[in-house]
């Protein structure tokens, strides 16, 4: 028997793996320690897809576009040490902190700046419906860093 949870229209759920968490949690790390303020770092499950997106919302991405924002992730993503296989910038998405999806998100889940491991799963938030999502960070500031 499937459980509903599991099976959609009979396409079984993308798990996310232990292995996707930990490169999330790298990849913000890496970009605080770049100066790139992450003011919401989470993995988002899309079932349209049947697939999980790393979601990361910057002031920087209203201040320097998409196109940069991407360029200055995918710095990231090959930087040291590099987990060869586990995310490509294909698996991220960048947003603006203003994006509607941030606003409600805050709203609801608001974390300290360094917090990991909040997942919402089957959640109504103000008439929207979030399948599932892994929120390593939810907050209106970005942790500060010093940029060597």
């Amino acid at each position: 028997k499937w459980c509903a949870d599991m099976a959609q229209d009979g396409v079984v759920k993308e798990p996310l793996t232990e292995t996707m968490i930990r490169a999330g949690a790298e990849l913000t790390r890496k970009l605080d320690e770049r100066g790139w303020p992450v003011v919401a770092s989470l993995w988002l499950y899309r079932a349209e897809a049947n697939r999980w997106r790393l979601v990361l919302a910057s002031p920087r991405v209203a201040s320097d576009g998409s196109w940069k924002s991407y360029e200055i992730v995918q710095t990231a993503l090959e930087a040291p040490p590099a987990a060869e296989g586990t995310m490509s910038l294909s698996d991220v998405g960048v947003k603006k902190p203003t994006d509607p999806l941030i606003a409600l998100l805050l709203a609801a889940a608001r974390t300290e700046p360094m917090a990991e491991g909040l997942r919402f799963t089957r959640t109504v938030i103000n008439g929207r419906f979030i399948d599932d999502a892994y929120i390593y960070r939810m907050s209106d500031t970005a942790p500060s860093r010093q940029v060597a």
